[in-house]
């Protein structure tokens, strides 16, 4: 037994020096992708969702059409991916973005007024957890989400699906 938590400690301390940093135990994360042509007004979104050992639980892909901004394709994604943990009962959850400026306006909203509609909305779903955190994170600490979410502007995969373990 104590092999194994030797194991795990050396694990959680390899992905934290790579970049991705665990939820606390009894949480989970969540990498919010999302990807938008401006040409065809089409986004892809995508979420993973890892347990506070690092192990991915659940993935999703999600195709949208009249997306007319790259703001409104995050927004999209966001909605989603909460709609989605609502329905399997998730609880304690982080949700991490490359949106810089969405996470400031939902944990600053008085300091973002020009996003207030955004902030709101997501505000609105995220009282349906318990207890839940945002955090901006870069693309190359979560890129798996954001290749998900280019594959359907990149390879026209428009089929929307949520599946257990880690992707392909």
């Amino acid at each position: 037994m104590e092999k194994e938590e030797k194991s795990i400690d050396l694990v959680r301390k390899k992905r934290i020096i790579f970049g991705w940093k665990p939820p606390p135990k009894d949480w989970v994360k969540c990498d919010i992708g999302f990807a938008w042509n401006k040409t065809t007004n089409e986004s892809g979104a995508s979420w993973i969702l890892r347990n506070s050992d690092g192990k991915t639980l659940l993935h999703g892909r999600r195709s949208f059409v009249n997306i007319h901004n790259m703001l409104d394709a995050s927004l999209e994604s966001w909605l989603w991916a909460m709609e989605s943990f609502r329905s399997l009962h998730f609880n304690s959850i982080i949700f991490t973005s490359e949106d810089k400026d969405l996470i400031a306006a939902i944990s600053k909203p008085h300091a973002w007024s020009s996003l207030k509609f955004y902030s709101q909305t997501i505000s609105l779903h995220l009282h349906h957890f318990l207890d839940w955190q945002v955090q901006f994170v870069p693309r190359s600490v979560f890129k798996g989400a954001f290749l998900i979410a280019d594959s359907v502007i990149q390879g026209d995969r428009f089929q929307s699906y949520i599946a257990a373990g880690y992707p392909c």
